[in-house]
Parts: structure tokens; C-alpha cells; sequence
């Protein structure tokens, strides 16, 4: 049975090894060993005490096979927040299985709690499994990220 929970400092181990797996999955595994591990980590870490991000983990039994980050932006648009999926991994074990749509559910029931008027995700143009993924759970494409480098 999986559950999903609010992580916490405790679960740091658990929260870091999904992130570079994440890192692996989609194709940044050749620049984890060049990262300056110590500054990622306080990045990480400052982020889980942040209000304005939420971290839930997917548990079966003892083991984390899920991760769901999002923080909180409020927007002049709309005066409400809006949720942004920074990050979501899933276990290659448990693919398939219904833990990331778990996850999305918790998120969007958290962001709702949030004032939120929508939950956003973003991910490599190219990545076509996680289009689709995202589309069978009702996202749809309404804008376009682009991104500058500096």
C-alpha cells in the first residue's frame, strides 16, 4: 500500500537519492558528479524549511518510491497562488502503478488548501512520457516557458 505524507527533515536521505535519480532519468546524470554537492544540498535544505515549498513523499511500507516537489507563487494576475511542480520521481520499480497520479492528487489537494488557482508543471520539450503522463491527468498546455541561461 502506498502512502503519501508531507517529508520531513528526517527524510533528507531518502528525498536526495529520488532527486539524483530524477537526474538520472531525465538525462542530467553526466552533471551530478560536477554539481558542488555541499551548495545543492544547502539549496535543498533551505527549501524544505521554506513555507513556500512543499515536499510530499510516497512510501510503500518503509521504502520512499515517489517524490513530489512544488512551492507557491502568487500571481497580480489573478491575486491567487499558483502551484509549481519543481520536481516529481518515481521509482523505476513502481512505474506504472498509480504513485505518481497519487502524488498529483496530494499536491493538488495541497495547493487547493493553499488558495491555489492551479497547479503547473513544466518538462523537456522531448520528453514524451511525461507529456503524456500529465495530459492523462488533465493538464493542458496553456503557455509556453522558455528560459534564458545566465
Amino acid at each position: 500500500m502506498i502512502e503519501i505524507r508531507k517529508a520531513a527533515a528526517e527524510d533528507e536521505q531518502d528525498m536526495v537519492r529520488l532527486i539524483l535519480e530524477l537526474g538520472r532519468t531525465v538525462g542530467y546524470e553526466e552533471k551530478i558528479p560536477e554539481m558542488d554537492y555541499q551548495s545543492w544540498l544547502k539549496t535543498f535544505r533551505d527549501m524544505l524549511a521554506s513555507p513556500q515549498w512543499t515536499f510530499l513523499l510516497a512510501q510503500e511500507g518503509e521504502k520512499a518510491v515517489g517524490l513530489l516537489v512544488f512551492f507557491i507563487r502568487p500571481t497580480l494576475t489573478t491575486g491567487r497562488n499558483r502551484a509549481k511542480i519543481g520536481a516529481l520521481v518515481v521509482t523505476e520499480e513502481v512505474r506504472g502503478k498509480g504513485v505518481g497520479h497519487l502524488l498529483i492528487e496530494e499536491a493538488r489537494e495541497e495547493a487547493r488548501a493553499l488558495d491555489c488557482s492551479s497547479l503547473d508543471t513544466s518538462t523537456e520539450i522531448d520528453n514524451h512520457k511525461a507529456i503524456a503522463f500529465y495530459e492523462k491527468l488533465g493538464f493542458k498546455q496553456e503557455h509556453v516557458y522558455l528560459e534564458l541561461k545566465i
